[in-house]
């Protein structure tokens, strides 16, 4: 069975849907921190939940790296797609990171770091604005493509299902397994060729191109569903009263894989004629996705001030939920507002 035909105007609707929750989820998962620091009682059940459920946005978003960007030869060279990439992140990424670096010290009343070594090294090293710890991988990946995309597309459904296997294996199921069983295990079993996110990249361009069987998609749904639960319950009764039990979680674990795989291909073959017969509904659609880059960069200043602004506990429903969504549209407007702007346009492109 082939998926629907996701289109409006050229464009793959299910692509820009997944962008847009996925960017919505890295939002609501930085509104949530209140998890991370192991609260009691019903907050530490409603706090996991959502770090649970939104825990889909980074592998999501390097999934449909991968659907997008593996074909870039057939638009331009690598020279172009290595120049567009540096424009498009690692410009902003610097000057973000150093706003944040100003901004944190502003925040925290201390002093501001001068010495070039230490703002090239905070800056690397994500010092001061944690969550563009992404940023990093997502380099690696951009770094890899001019050789992977080498493969031919008569070999890539192969090549790259075995890829798949050897990274899910070496990184996903491995590490877990033998953390369960109480196994020492060499590293260096781990296949070199698939490391870091590639998996997520190789995964999200087989998934996106490669028709899935309906069989194949209902075990895929029904794995999401159980690695969901494992990461949930898992954490919930593992983590210790002063502390995260990591058994389950981390971005490379197999609850995750699956439950992300999941996700991106129920998306793929949903029905969209509710949102295709809305011109409206289309056109916010596609404000929101241009804007995802923009509010990856933007609300984590939100997250830290929002509270102080409004009066807001931290730990408030209100803030962790619909504080999402306000920071969300927010940003949104001012990635807008950015773009329209010449002398500002580099740093939200």
């Amino acid at each position: 069975m082939t998926p629907p035909d996701n289109t409006q105007a050229g464009k793959q609707i299910w692509i820009d849907v997944l962008t847009v929750i996925s960017c919505f989820a890295v939002v609501i998962l930085h509104t949530n921190k209140i998890f991370w620091e192991r609260p009691q009682g019903r907050l530490w059940v409603t706090a996991n939940i959502i770090e649970t459920v939104f825990y889909y946005a980074v592998p999501v978003f390097f999934m449909i790296s991968g659907y997008t960007l593996m074909d870039y030869r057939q638009r331009y060279n690598s020279k172009t797609f290595l120049q567009k990439r540096f424009r498009r992140t690692v410009i902003p990424f610097i000057a973000w990171s150093l706003f944040g670096l100003w901004l944190y010290s502003y925040k925290n009343a201390i002093p501001l770091e001068t010495g070039w070594r230490d703002i090239v090294s905070s800056t690397l090293t994500h010092r001061y604005v944690g969550i563009y710890w992404f940023f990093i991988p997502l380099f690696a990946i951009y770094l890899s493509l001019p050789v992977i995309s080498l493969i031919p597309q008569d070999k890539r459904q192969k090549v790259f299902a075995y890829s798949i296997a050897c990274a899910f294996i070496s990184y996903a199921v491995l590490p877990t397994a033998a953390k369960l069983l109480m196994l020492d295990y060499d590293k260096a079993i781990q296949a070199p060729f698939v490391g870091g996110y590639l998996l997520y990249t190789l995964l999200g361009y087989y998934l996106g191109h490669y028709d899935i069987s309906r069989r194949i998609r209902i075990a895929l749904y029904l794995s999401g569903i159980a690695g969901l639960c494992l990461h949930f319950f898992g954490t919930l009764y593992l983590s210790p009263p002063d502390g995260i039990d990591h058994t389950f979680k981390e971005y490379l674990n197999f609850p995750c894989v699956l439950y992300s795989a999941a996700i991106f291909v129920y998306c793929r073959y949903s029905h969209y004629h509710w949102l295709e017969r809305n011109p409206v509904a289309i056109r916010l659609l596609h404000l929101a996705k241009t804007a995802a880059l923009g509010v990856y960069l933007l609300h984590i200043y939100f997250v830290w001030y929002v509270p102080q602004w409004l009066g807001l506990p931290e730990q408030s429903i209100v803030f962790r939920v619909g504080g999402a969504v306000g920071i969300f549209l927010a940003c949104v407007a001012i990635s807008h507002i950015f773009r329209r702007i010449p002398i500002l346009r580099a740093l939200i492109p």
